[in-house]
């Protein structure tokens, strides 16, 4: 629903492109102070107050790198109260150079510090809804009208007081705007994929169940095909040889043998019994995953496993127990696939687990999905 995608974060339902892109904030921190420090030296002479100048490119320089500090795949979400330090910090620089720019001959459509404010909203929108974007917005377009008038009012030039507060503002309204829509086009785009996917969050008992008998039936009947031609072959003769005895103790032992493994075996070894993935299990703790983590799991492998691209064995998934109880997951994925493709092969599936494992991470240089398990019953 539209209503819901105002109300999400992008990093929020498509943490996979934030992580394999960590730097956002700091490259608008980036552009904004190259843009501040050059706007500042071009006007260095117009200015009676030059040093406030500076002083505000580095406050909102600051509240763009703590946008960064702030945030991440494995941090609280950027809300209300983050959000308003960087507000903060972006109010006092426009301030500083409003006074800057009151003592001197600068016109309001070179003065750089709106486009500084536009910047700092950018910075948010990846980790902030469309409506907390607006929000944001909307106040510091309403701190910069006021600035405009302050810094601008007593200078005499072409515009008229209307003209100097509607270009003033204009940088910050633009950029509220922008990063609003592309708030809401990521998170809605977001939404559907996930739809579209239909990764299970709890896998139905009755579809378990169904598996269940589907595999016992499976190994049962594998089983009884070596069973089968032998007993035959006795009811047939009607007497039992020398050799039918020997024969039949080699297959108990076997048929032993198979049972004990088909016990053994853990859901993610069953899966291992294709061939095309690698599970290092020593302590069998697949069988501590709920139904949540298994769906979320068992769905990405089978994702890959059935992409033509992955070549056999090579997905590789090691579990090991920790000290508190835990357990860490390893899963390797050598997928030959553009970024793209990659993307959104995996961030459904990453979702999913995002909200039923901890620590979670995702190494996009070596294809790497790391997560712990909390403390769960042995079965």
């Amino acid at each position: 629903m539209w209503s819901d995608a105002l109300r999400v974060a992008p990093q929020r339902i498509d943490p996979l492109s934030w992580i394999a892109r960590p730097l956002v904030s700091l490259s608008f921190a980036l552009v904004a102070l190259v843009y501040g420090l050059v706007s500042v030296a071009v006007t260095w002479s117009l200015s009676q107050q030059p040093g406030l100048d500076l002083l505000a490119v580095a406050l909102i320089t600051a509240a763009c790198v703590w946008v960064q500090l702030t945030t991440g795949p494995l941090k609280p979400p950027f809300g209300a109260a983050r959000a308003s330090v960087a507000l903060v910090l972006g109010i006092a620089g426009i301030a500083a150079s409003s006074v800057a720019v009151s003592s001197s001959t600068i016109e309001v459509q070179y003065w750089w510090a709106p486009a500084g404010l536009g910047l700092l909203i950018a910075t948010c929108g990846p980790y902030s809804s469309a409506i907390r974007v607006t929000v944001y917005g909307c106040i510091l377009t309403a701190v910069t009208a006021l600035a405009t008038v302050a810094g601008f009012s007593a200078h005499t030039g072409t515009w008229s007081l209307l003209s100097t507060v509607v270009i003033g503002c204009s940088a910050v309204g633009v950029g509220t705007v922008a990063t609003a829509v592309f708030c809401f086009r990521v998170a809605g785009q977001s939404q559907r994929l996930l739809a579209r996917a239909g990764v299970p969050l709890a896998a139905d008992e009755a579809v378990r169940d169904a598996a269940a008998r589907r595999a016992e039936i499976g190994t049962l009947a594998r089983l009884g095909s070596r069973v089968a031609p032998f007993l035959e072959g006795i009811a047939d003769a009607g007497f039992v040889t020398a050799a039918d005895r020997a024969l039949a103790g080699q297959l108990a032992r076997r048929l032993r043998s198979d049972l004990v493994s088909q016990a053994n075996r853990t859901w993610l070894d069953s899966l291992a019994l294709s061939g095309r993935i690698y599970v290092v299990d020593p302590d069998r703790r697949a069988d501590t995953m709920n139904a949540a983590q298994r769906s979320a799991v068992r769905g990405l492998v089978l994702a890959v496993m059935a992409d033509p691209v992955t070549d056999s064995g090579s997905l590789f998934i090691e579990l090991r127990g920790q000290d508190d109880g835990s357990t860490a997951v390893a899963l390797s994925l050598d997928i030959d696939l553009p970024e793209g493709r990659r993307v959104l092969l995996l961030a459904p599936y990453y979702v999913a687990l995002k909200t039923t494992v901890n620590e979670i991470s995702w190494d996009p240089t070596h294809d790497l999905l790391r997560f712990r398990l909390p403390p769960g019953r042995r079965r």
